[in-house]
């Protein structure tokens, strides 16, 4: 839970599907004779008229091992040496759209304006597509796009920090990888994949998770079991309710109108942030029938945000703070709606 934690507390600090199936792998048998036999064994200790045919296909779709991107949702993926301030984090939904972030801290490497240090980090999304079973242990999936909020190679001074901004580390140089299940010998990866799982791992001679591996870099990406949706949203809307305040508190103490501007569009910009992080947790864990319903009312809400924006703004005659207002505006209404959304959950999850 630790790692959830640190995940959710980076986004702020740094600021986290057409369904792909495959068809059901068969588990082999080294004889076809054997299977065969098996199941005229059984018939006969049942007593029953069902043909060897239909129980050998019975007893295959017992064996049958599929996995979905549903069943890669209900995991939280990281990459991390151990050692150090970095690390990076990624889940995966339902649907094979999945959410990340790369983050790494210098608090030496500081100056003017960011005497809290230098801070790199990524926040990206996009899908994956493909997955489909290679072997008994092992499936593949493309990595089909990948979005960057913030451009790399861009930076920006916030909360007395240098912030860096980067591509993705583990998933920005390949669109190929590998999942093995648990069970798979340690045998397989090479040592340049199991030096990233190792003390993650809880056995010398096979996996204990699920792992994805980009094999072409050598990187091993380890598992663990992610948090529940509504203790996710919980924990990150405080987080993002923190920053907001902090915003909220700079601009109250702004000293031009440049000033001012600067922190209510990063005021606004944290409210919309939360407000995407709560909507895609509700996006994929709530009643299909249900988020049809969320969704109008989402829309309808959009609409009546830029309606009252656009009127504040208008309030102000086009002087130097109209844009100013237009934003407080969004912003305040933004972070309202998180805590409706934030209700919402609490009442459907």
């Amino acid at each position: 839970m630790k790692r959830n934690k640190l995940f959710g507390v980076a986004i702020l600090l740094g600021i986290v599907l057409t369904g792909c199936s495959t068809d059901a792998g068969v588990i082999e048998y080294e004889e076809t004779g054997a299977i065969i036999k098996e199941a005229m064994e059984e018939n006969a200790e049942k007593g029953t008229e069902e043909s060897v045919e239909e129980t050998v296909e019975n007893s295959i779709e017992e064996t049958t091992t599929t996995l979905t991107f549903e069943e890669l949702s209900k995991l939280q993926f990281c990459f991390s040496s151990g050692a150090g301030g970095w690390g990076e984090e990624f889940a995966i939904e339902k649907d094979g759209y999945f959410t990340g972030l790369y983050y790494d801290s210098d608090m030496g490497s500081s100056g003017e304006g960011y005497e809290n240090g230098t801070r790199y980090s990524s926040n990206y999304s996009g899908h994956f597509t493909g997955l489909e079973q290679v072997d008994e242990y092992t499936y593949k999936m493309t990595l089909s796009d990948i979005t960057y909020r913030e451009e790399p190679g861009t930076e920006e001074i916030k909360e007395d920090i240098l912030y860096k901004y980067t591509e993705a580390y583990c998933l920005g140089g390949n669109d190929t990888f590998s999942i093995y299940l648990p069970g798979t010998p340690l045998s397989r990866f090479s040592e340049d994949v199991l030096m990233w799982l190792h003390g993650y791992n809880e056995s010398e001679t096979e996996l204990t998770m699920t792992v994805i591996v980009d094999e072409e870099n050598g990187y091993g990406m380890y598992s663990h079991e992610r948090m529940e949706p509504l203790e996710d949203a919980r924990m990150n809307y405080e987080a993002y309710k923190e920053s907001y305040d902090y915003y909220v508190q700079k601009v109250s103490e702004g000293n031009s109108t440049m000033e001012i501007h600067e922190y209510a569009s990063a005021m606004y910009k944290v409210s919309d942030d939360c407000l995407n992080y709560l909507w895609n947790l509700i996006r994929y864990n709530v009643e299909e029938e249900d988020f049809e319903s969320i969704l109008a009312e989402q829309r309808q809400w959009v609409q009546e945000k830029e309606r009252k924006a656009a009127e504040v703004e208008a309030e102000w005659g086009g002087g130097t703070f109209a844009p100013i207002m237009n934003l407080d505006t969004q912003a305040e209404m933004t972070i309202q709606r998180c805590e409706e959304l934030l209700q919402y959950m609490e009442d459907h999850l």
